[in-house]
């Protein structure tokens, strides 16, 4: 007979695959859940479940080195209660996901032992089921479930800033950071600092070259057509050039934090920013990072973006999965951030 546990357990990966959200917590399910299908698949009696300290979940949602991890971010960001309602919230939203389970006749939860305090004593989590009587008492504990109200506050959240030393550099960027960072007044600092107008010149060379091309051509006898078109083609590229390259690196002293332009970031990594501040000496550093928050509404992934058209500050954080609604500022001074988004959020109407 097969381990009820297990029917449970694979039933929920496979709807979270077939269901994937890019948040938090859904991760956090993710890897509880895949702990204790391995643990089954070694496991000829009875459940005995995979246990998780908060910090390894949250290094492995986050994808950080755990040692990286302190208690305090792990106590406040991993949550028992969060993490059942978030579940319970996912299989009510999908019918298909509700009537598997209904048809088992078990739901999953999420469960955590009680810590005595210490560092050695540390908070373990793990999955295991509890069983549905009927419909009714299903909808019922749903719906008791949904109304557990979060003590994260909605209007504000708190940035975190990755090290250097995990941001995987591009090939440009090992040319002129050293273990992620530039001392601007370093040689390679002088060099990027020559680079950068020297493409500035060279856009404006392009685009006056190929300006009095389209103006002359008429006077251009041995001049063939598609030569012409060849020429003009380089003006959208020294836009380009000039757009994403040339000007977030100008804006950089002044703003102290851009968005890392083209050539800076990996092209494996979707997030990366460059960041200004003052070393010992009081000389400019840049440094490539990234600042990412958790969204307290959604629990998923807050990155920096641009504000505009909708906000007027030149960066802000914005969710990944609704970046227009769920939209915050961003002090990178004191790491904090103030709900910007529909302000629906913030009363009862949502």
């Amino acid at each position: 007979m097969k381990n009820i546990h297990l029917d449970v357990f694979e039933e929920l990966k496979k709807q979270l695959l077939n269901f994937p959200r890019n948040t938090f917590y859904d991760h956090c399910l993710r890897i509880i859940v895949d702990a204790q299908l391995n643990k089954l698949k070694y496991s000829d009696e009875g459940f005995e479940p995979e246990k998780l300290s908060r910090q390894v979940i949250y290094a492995k949602a986050r994808g950080v080195n755990e040692n990286t991890v302190s208690s305090e971010i792990a106590k406040n960001k991993i949550k028992t209660d969060r993490l059942n309602v978030e579940l319970i919230r996912f299989i009510e939203s999908q019918p298909d996901c509700e009537q598997a389970f209904n048809a088992i006749g078990y739901l999953p939860e999420v469960i955590s032992s009680v810590s005595e305090g210490g560092a050695k004593n540390r908070t373990l989590v793990w999955m295991s089921i509890k069983a549905i009587e009927n419909e009714e008492v299903d909808e019922e504990q749903i719906a008791g479930s949904a109304v557990f109200e979060s003590d994260e506050d909605l209007s504000s959240i708190t940035y975190e800033r990755k090290a250097a030393s995990e941001i995987k550099p591009s090939l440009f960027t090992r040319l002129f950071f050293k273990k992620g960072e530039l001392k601007i007044l370093s040689f390679r600092g002088v060099l990027l600092m020559i680079l950068l107008m020297l493409s500035f010149l060279v856009d404006i060379f392009i685009a006056i070259f190929s300006l009095l091309v389209i103006l002359l051509l008429s006077d251009l006898p041995n001049f063939k057509l598609w030569q012409a078109v060849l020429f003009v083609a380089f003006i959208p590229l020294a836009y380009l050039n000039w757009r994403y390259f040339f000007v977030p690196l100008y804006r950089l002293p002044y703003y102290r934090v851009i968005k890392a332009p083209m050539f800076f970031a990996n092209i494996n990594v979707v997030n990366a920013d460059i960041e200004m501040y003052w070393d010992k000496d009081r000389l400019n550093v840049a440094r490539v990072t990234e600042f990412t928050a958790t969204c307290p509404i959604c629990s998923g992934l807050i990155e920096l973006a641009n504000g505009k058209p909708d906000q007027k500050q030149p960066l802000v954080g914005r969710c990944r999965e609704a970046p227009h609604a769920h939209v915050y500022s961003f002090d990178r001074m004191s790491m904090k951030g103030c709900f910007l988004g529909v302000t629906a959020y913030m009363t009862s109407d949502i």
